[in-house]
């Protein structure tokens, strides 16, 4: 793993000339001891960027960014402050430490294999591309015209076509190439044979290369050109690909999602083509699964009001798939960290029939119009309902319930509001008589549900034992080798992850900096530094970064708080532990497998045992806090 530590930010700084790195995006004119052009952030008409060279910033005195090298690649990019200092320490060579020599030798083995799978794909785009337009690629030429792809739109998506047979590929690349056939499989290009040698996993399908934000191919989509199953075959998880985290026309759509401010998603690849040969470039399609958390991060970082539209087909299919994408992000828009909307177009037409049809003003129009996820919803549950049915009212109206108590207190006031009008259908008494129903409905909901916290009980009384213990080893050094001592003996992990990524961070710069551990200050101001990258990371670790007074009242006997949080700690382990024992008991039993089920046994009365211990050490170790709280002579 690679480490972005201090030193390597300063190097950076140092080595990466501003001048060059905004001359390649910005045509700058020598202005006295700066550098002046048209600014990339904004519709800029009169030059109101300026570079200054000596002080190796940049400012716009009309927009008002501004900053360092670093700062110009992230905004320009759109990408973290990690990796901004990796891709400019790559380009001014400066080595990134990582965090041991075996590390390094893997890690470097690594980025080998990913460079070497990297070329064998682009080889096997040019492949795809050729045979498109020989006499084999015929039908797909035939199937692409009929889509009405122009040659421009080929040419830039890279569209090929694997030709039929078993080995095209597997003879160019592996037999004319010399390449080995187990590194063109790693790509996710061939398939073992049961039988012995291989055959290519793409065959008599029209070709989508899957890029990467680098524009590099990653992956393939192939779309089948008859009735063959599946429609869409997309290329399996590779070191590579992971379609969980992928969007498809990312690379081409971001910096049209940052001028425009919005994004929107797609169900189908072509859609995407579609749009974008139509001049509608802020759209990137789905991998044929519902998003992922990942993808949305990913997506809503290029939109500085986070406004995401998602375009589903208007069936039944369609409207399930829709539902599925806004689970990841149904709680950021309750919460109106993201701007949702949701496009269906009329008639059950796809984006692409649609353009052929209506042409780009017109999808246009519909993304104007579509609606918050919130009435999209609302609409959904009303129409699935025969209002007039006292049964399907009720269910409508519990329906509508689950939905709104998840909202805020403006956007709840007026969605109650709206959705008492709805059901009313004009009858003003029943509408006010209704509202109050919700009110007092989503008011019991929200008071009898439990806590938000996305942790049950147990798992905060774990995550709270983690974050004591972290605040401990961080700001009383005294405790450093207890906590290390303990976590070792016992075998314990952390399992939150910013948790676990603090851990990870901690050990990584104790390893090459061994004084740190003992200088509980400088151990501080170093992981400070290191986390203020990770904009993210750095919110949810600040209180155990920065210790404020009433953290240190609560820490005020830490030996005391060490051996509770490493007991909760390792009786949390314990009780899966159990848990694990019984099921495998349980299954020996069944099967009369005397031998196995004693030795399981065995083991459940030694965790139970253990556990039993562990709740009394919890119990002694929480009454002994809660005495010492009250103890004031020893502040």
């Amino acid at each position: 793993m690679e480490i972005i530590t201090p030193d390597v930010v300063a190097q950076v700084r140092q080595k990466a000339d501003i001048t060059d790195v905004i001359g390649e995006k910005v045509v700058l004119r020598k202005q006295g001891k700066n550098f002046i052009g048209l600014c990339p952030f904004h519709q800029d008409r009169k030059p109101s960027f300026n570079v200054s060279p000596s002080k190796q910033i940049y400012k716009c005195f009309a927009c008002g960014a501004g900053g360092d090298v670093i700062s110009f690649v992230m905004q320009e990019q759109h990408i973290t402050f990690k990796e901004a200092v990796q891709h400019l320490a790559q380009r001014y060579h400066i080595p990134l430490p990582v965090s041991s020599p075996e590390k390094q030798r893997s890690y470097q083995q690594q980025q080998s294999k990913q460079n070497q799978l990297l070329e064998i794909l682009a080889l096997a785009a040019d492949f795809y591309r050729h045979a498109l337009h020989s006499s084999l690629g015929e039908p797909a030429r035939h199937y692409l015209s009929q889509r009405q792809l122009t040659p421009a739109t080929l040419q830039q998506f890279q569209i090929g076509f694997a030709p039929p047979g078993w080995q095209p590929l597997y003879e160019y690349l592996v037999n004319q190439k010399g390449i080995p056939a187990q590194l063109v499989a790693d790509a996710g290009l061939l398939v073992a044979r049961q039988s012995g040698g291989w055959y290519d996993r793409f065959r008599h399908r029209v070709m989508l290369p899957i890029f990467n934000l680098k524009g590099q191919v990653i992956g393939f989509a192939g779309r089948a050109l008859g009735d063959e199953q599946p429609k869409y075959l997309n290329s399996p998880e590779t070191d590579l690909f992971n379609k969980s985290q992928v969007l498809y026309a990312l690379n081409f759509a971001r910096d049209s999602i940052a001028r425009q401010d919005q994004a929107i998603v797609v169900e189908g690849y072509f859609d995407a083509i579609a749009l974008h040969q139509a001049g509608i470039t802020n759209v990137v399609a789905s991998m044929g699964t519902a998003l992922t958390a990942e993808q949305v991060t990913a997506l809503l970082r290029y939109s500085e009001s986070k406004r995401l539209i998602l375009n589903f087909d208007a069936d039944r299919a369609g409207i399930q798939a829709a539902e599925r994408a806004i689970a990841p992000i149904a709680d950021q828009a309750r919460r109106g960290e993201v701007e949702l909307r949701l496009l269906t177009i009329p008639r059950g037409k796809d984006a692409d029939e649609f353009l052929r049809d209506h042409g780009s003003e017109e999808f246009r129009a519909l993304v104007e119009q579509a609606p918050l996820w919130l009435d999209w919803q609302i609409e959904q549950i009303l129409a699935a309902k025969d209002l007039s049915q006292a049964n399907q009212f009720q269910q409508a109206l519990q329906s509508l319930t689950r939905l709104l108590s998840g909202l805020g207190g403006h956007w709840r006031t007026l969605y109650i509001h709206r959705v008492a009008e709805r059901l009313s259908r004009g009858n003003s008494r029943l509408a006010r008589d209704l509202e109050e129903e919700l009110r007092k409905s989503i008011r019991q909901q929200r008071w009898s549900r439990p806590t938000s916290r996305s942790h049950p009980e147990k798992g905060s009384k774990l995550i709270q034992s983690e974050f004591h213990l972290l605040q401990i080893f961080l700001h009383f050094g005294e405790y450093r080798s207890l906590i290390r001592e303990e976590l070792l003996n016992r075998d314990l992990q952390f399992s939150y992850t910013p948790h676990r990524q603090l851990w990870q961070g901690i050990s990584e710069l104790v390893q090459q900096q061994p004084h740190l551990e003992a200088d509980t200050e400088a151990l501080l101001v170093t992981l400070r530094t290191f986390f203020a990258q990770d904009e993210a990371l750095n919110q949810r670790l600040t209180h155990l970064l920065w210790l404020d007074e009433t953290s240190r009242i609560a820490l005020m006997r830490p030996r005391m708080v060490v051996r509770a949080a490493i007991a909760t700690m390792e009786l949390e382990i314990r009780q899966k532990r159990y848990r694990y024992w019984t099921q495998l008991w349980d299954q020996a039993y069944q099967h009369r497998q005397t031998e196995q089920a004693l030795y399981f046994q065995a083991k459940i009365q030694s965790e139970y045992r253990r556990i039993q211990a562990l709740q009394k050490e919890c119990q002694m170790s929480a009454e002994d806090l809660q005495t010492s709280l009250f103890n004031v002579d020893e502040l």
